[in-house]
């Protein structure tokens, strides 16, 4: 009733309350309940949210829905062939160990060369029978395989020890004592790689009726009438009791298996799934910061980041001290290098005439030419200011080809305002000066990190650009004497470079250069396009598709599920040890040796506050396990005295 009244209470306390309507319907009823209304419907409280994800049917459903049913079967194959090198161990040791105490305490040993006999034929039919799921891809392709060799292992070993309690009761009068009766059942649940519960509830069946029918042959087949009272209706029902009880348990036990391993598959692939979106985003965010800071510089800051962030909390009470500051400012000297300095002609002109719209698509078609072609002819842009744009060749790695690379980048980049003037109408062209030399580069700021680059040669590239002449790289003398003179035409420096006061400051001849005739913009059919809409995507060209980007991740989930732990014996030589295995060592090295128990007491004790919504069931089959054993003992209670009868009428009628 109060179940029945906690489901009443969970579906109506969302009911609005009509209090005439209540006193008009109990008008000529008697109120028996002391209760008032409002309590006996109040709202109910309970939550079996969690309780559902220990729900076997829930975890099925949950696999298939997001398509991991395959992979978890592989995953228990693997599983299941880790039971198997427990299993050839135990089946060793027991059958073993069973022949060296009959061989050590049997006075008459003549008698038990036939249990060798069956005992050693069984042991090696089962263990050559189970052999063959060893081998993963076979078993992969041909699962029933599985199912097949179980089912031969256990009525092998059951066969042969009914066939030997058979010979000794007959020829012997040995007591009908099966040896591998609970063995076998424990084999079944416990270590027989079959997946399916069902099939392995219905063989331990199966393999209890055979016992059952066993008993049941010799007391109905048996000579000596006070055998069959003793041995009758009793031993029958104690057995039934006994298979049952061992029943309940084994499937017990495969149910909360199948449970815990698939909710452990589960949570690993949400694991998975999240380690594998933190890469990305990783990825990502070195990408974007490559994109605005050098490698060189991008990542030392990446780390103080990481190491702040690290920090105890105490630390962070002094985030406004010098020494934290340092941290974020990294100034670098480079000696070889050569910068670029381009601007646009007529930039004015544009911000006068063009809407804000169709001048912020322009600049963005430039921009995005420019970082393309600077991204080909390996250049770091540095930053644009308006219609300024800079970059140094040579600033990210060592490269003896700077300042060819810097000046193809000028002549691609005048060769594409070519391709957009025409295009879209516009007067604009390219004023760009390239020197080599040493320069400063680094960042700087608290608030907001800047990237930037310093020096005197710095200066003079941008005089080069402000003195130059529109479609011509102006170059400096150092700049063209690490050239290829035969690869471009060449032409004397401006009159203005001549007379501009600062570069007089650095005696050096200047030089214009233009493109031969076969030069063009050096992006090829790759040109920037885009809608009305601006879309910055069009600048990576090298991200993957969604698709591409699906498949990786699914392949990435594969290998990470083949990399799950399954236990067992891993029989492998030192020198062939895989690199996974490394992995899982500091999990091993926090677990006890002869106890699943964490060794720090604080990860034991959350780990023993996690509540076990599988008590229940654990409870209701501890009565049903009492239950059986209480039945078992009264029903055995009896026995000693009446088996010495049944000795004392055997011996007589001998």
């Amino acid at each position: 009733m109060e179940a029945v009244g906690l489901v009443l209470n969970c579906h109506t306390y969302n009911h609005k309350y009509n209090p005439k309507k209540i006193q008009f319907k109990n008008m000529n009823k008697k109120n028996t309940c002391k209760t008032p209304y409002r309590e006996r419907f109040r709202r109910c409280y309970l939550e079996y949210t969690n309780e559902c994800l220990w729900e076997l049917s829930y975890l099925k459903a949950k696999c298939k829905e997001l398509n991991l049913e395959e992979e978890y079967m592989k995953y228990k194959i693997r599983l299941m062939i880790s039971y198997l090198t427990v299993f050839y161990p135990l089946v060793i040791l027991v059958i073993v160990g069973l022949q060296v105490i009959k061989w050590a305490f049997t006075e008459y040993k003549i008698y038990i060369y036939l249990n060798l006999i069956f005992d050693g034929g069984s042991l090696i039919l089962v263990t050559g029978l189970l052999s063959i799921n060893f081998f993963e891809k076979f078993v992969n392709r041909h699962r029933w395989v599985m199912t097949v060799t179980s089912i031969l292992s256990a009525y092998v070993i059951v066969m042969g020890d009914i066939a030997h309690t058979a010979y000794h009761y007959y020829h012997s009068d040995w007591p009908l004592n099966t040896s591998y009766d609970v063995f076998v059942l424990c084999m079944i649940y416990m270590f027989l790689p079959i997946s399916s519960i069902l099939a392995a509830a219905l063989l331990a069946i199966s393999v209890s009726v055979i016992y059952v029918l066993y008993y049941i042959h010799f007391i109905v087949f048996s000579d000596h009438n006070i055998a069959k009272y003793v041995y009758g209706l009793d031993i029958v029902s104690i057995e039934f009791f006994h298979y049952l009880g061992f029943n309940m348990m084994g499937i017990f036990f495969r149910i909360m298996n199948a449970t815990v391993v698939r909710s452990s598959f589960l949570d690993r692939y949400q694991f998975i799934k999240e380690e594998i979106w933190l890469r990305q985003a990783r990825r990502q965010e070195s990408l974007l910061l490559d994109s605005i800071l050098p490698p060189q510089i991008a990542k030392p800051i990446q780390k103080s980041i990481k190491d702040k962030i690290m920090r105890p909390d105490n630390d962070y009470y002094h985030l406004g001290s010098s020494r934290t500051k340092e941290n974020f400012m990294s100034i670098q000297i480079h000696n070889d290098v050569s910068i670029l300095y381009a601007d646009v002609v007529n930039y004015t002109y544009l911000t006068t005439t063009l809407t804000v719209e169709k001048l912020v698509k322009v600049l963005h078609d430039l921009y995005a030419r420019f970082d393309l072609a600077a991204s080909s002819f390996r250049v770091q842009r540095i930053k644009f200011l308006g219609d300024c744009y800079y970059c140094v060749a040579g600033l990210g790695e060592s490269d003896p080809d700077h300042a060819s690379m810097a000046v193809a980048l000028g002549i691609s980049m005048i060769a594409n305002i070519k391709e957009v003037r025409v295009k879209r109408s516009l007067d604009i062209d390219m004023r760009i000066g390239v020197h080599s030399g040493t320069l400063f580069a680094g960042v700087i700021g608290e608030a907001k990190l800047q990237y930037d680059i310093w020096g005197a040669d710095v200066n003079i590239a941008s005089l080069l650009e402000s003195t130059g002449k529109p479609g011509y790289v102006h170059v400096s003398g150092r700049t063209l004497s690490s050239l290829n003179a035969a690869e471009y035409k060449i032409f004397p420096g401006t009159e203005a470079a001549q007379r501009d006061p600062e570069l007089q400051k650095h005696p050096m001849s200047t030089y214009l250069l233009a493109a031969l005739p076969y030069r063009n913009s050096g992006l090829g059919d790759g040109s920037v396009r885009f809608d009305r809409n601006l879309d910055l995507k069009t600048v990576g060209t090298n991200r993957k598709s969604q698709v591409s980007q699906l498949i990786s991740l699914s392949e990435e989930l594969r290998e990470e599920f083949s990399k799950m732990p399954v236990g067992g014996f891993k029989f492998r030589f030192p020198w062939s040890r895989r690199e996974r295995d490394l992995k899982h060592e500091k999990v091993e090295r926090d677990l006890g040796i002869f106890c699943v128990a964490f060794k720090d007491k604080s990860l034991e004790w959350d780990y023993l506050h996690q509540p076990d919504y599988i008590f229940k069931y654990s409870v209701l089959l501890g009565w049903g396990i009492g239950c059986c054993l209480i039945y078992i003992h009264v029903s055995r209670s009896d026995f000693p005295a009446i088996h010495l009868l049944v000795q004392e009428s055997v011996l007589v009628e001998k």
